[in-house]
């Protein structure tokens, strides 16, 4: 079920939702609400893989994304797929496992070297009338040649990120398209 997102870029999706429901059950010992969440399939993927260590869950969501990309794009040139540079740094980046695992099944190249957050402050932590991060993404190789690009997200909330993704990419003269795709969309 692909939602189409609009954005600065050519064209994007959103494969699905993150949570089918949430339901408020009590605050826990410190004042912070505890809910019973139900995920999507693939929401229950990536929240295992992203919270719980479950790295492997790259491959099934690459599985359940590479059918919908390929109808998708079959009548786009992409010449290579990006993922959205997290926030957050750590030993293992879910969002560029889940990328280069989309990149392997589509036989497309990859690489997690060429876009680069600088800001350590994650959009869904600020109020939401002051979400600004433009200037926090920085593009640390140039394009060689006239290029299309596959930019992967493993959340989309605002938009914000990947919309400065996009800006920053298209900064570039021979950076031609910017599809976006992320995972999951939350609320």
């Amino acid at each position: 079920m692909a939602i189409k997102v609009s954005g600065p870029w050519n064209e994007g999706y959103v494969m699905d939702m993150y949570v089918e429901k949430s339901i408020y059950i009590q605050d826990d010992a410190f004042g912070s609400p505890i809910f019973n969440t139900t995920y999507t399939e693939i929401g229950k993927l990536l929240h295992s893989m992203k919270y719980n260590g479950h790295y492997d869950n790259s491959r099934a969501i690459a599985d359940i994304c590479t059918p919908f990309l390929e109808k998708w794009l079959a009548d786009k040139e992409i010449d290579i797929i990006i993922p959205a540079p997290p926030t957050v740094r750590r030993d293992n980046q879910p969002v560029y496992m889940i990328a280069e695992a989309i990149a392997n099944s589509m036989n497309s190249p990859y690489s997690d070297c060429i876009l680069e957050k600088t800001g350590q402050i994650q959009s869904k932590s600020m109020p939401k009338d002051k979400k600004e991060i433009s200037g926090t993404i920085i593009q640390l190789k140039p394009a060689k040649r006239k290029c299309n690009i596959l930019l992967i997200d493993d959340f989309h909330s605002t938009g914000e990120t990947a919309a400065e993704c996009v800006n920053v990419l298209k900064k570039d003269i021979l950076i031609d398209k910017v599809f976006y795709f992320s995972i999951v969309k939350t609320k």
